[in-house]
């Protein structure tokens, strides 16, 4: 059963839509991420980046979650018979790693977040607030802070990596590969 049909060698809209929502909102977490720990002195500036950050995690967390169940219910494009078998292998891996890893830095986040022993929950627009996993741990909060740190790196290459090989597609192989993520392209 799909819920989306894709033309042989095009992602749906939805697709497109979801794929490029996302990566926007992670690039721009990851971006605030690290701006927000590297190069902000002022504690007040840094508490409201930390606050926004987590806020777009929660929605980041969302849409993530529902692109991620739309994706088990959809048949993905048809790679390029010219591409080797060993492409097509890495090609799959790298984008589990990537389902696997931005899931990993927003639990560990939201881990590190509750068990915080600051009281400060993940605000939601209208007051409402996400509920927290634990109670507070200052040794567990610690713990995924660095997890957190370390995943996001991790995430950052892969990301990286993804970028190169659209790009490749594109460049180098000059298959339909980037093509068919990007939206309007018949």
């Amino acid at each position: 059963m799909t819920l989306s049909a894709n033309p042989r060698h095009r992602w749906s809209g939805v697709g497109q839509a979801l794929h490029w929502l996302c990566a926007a909102l992670i690039l721009f977490m990851l971006g605030l991420g690290l701006y927000m720990v590297e190069w902000v002195d002022d504690p007040a500036r840094k508490f409201d980046l930390y606050q926004l950050h987590k806020t777009t995690g929660a929605f980041v967390f969302l849409l993530m979650a529902i692109r991620a169940l739309w994706r088990l219910f959809t048949v993905a494009p048809a790679l390029p018979q010219t591409m080797p078998r060993h492409e097509q292998i890495l090609s799959r891996i790298v984008h589990l790693l990537l389902y696997g890893l931005i899931f990993g830095v927003l639990i560990a986040g939201y881990v590190y977040v509750s068990a915080s022993t600051l009281p400060l929950p993940i605000e939601l627009p209208g007051g409402y607030h996400v509920p927290n996993l634990v109670a507070p741990d200052y040794a567990l909060s610690e713990t995924m802070k660095v997890l957190h740190h370390r995943l996001a790196f991790v995430l950052m290459a892969l990301v990286g990596l993804h970028i190169l090989a659209a790009l490749k597609h594109r460049l180098w192989d000059r298959d339909e590969v980037l093509q068919s993520m990007l939206p309007g392209r018949g």
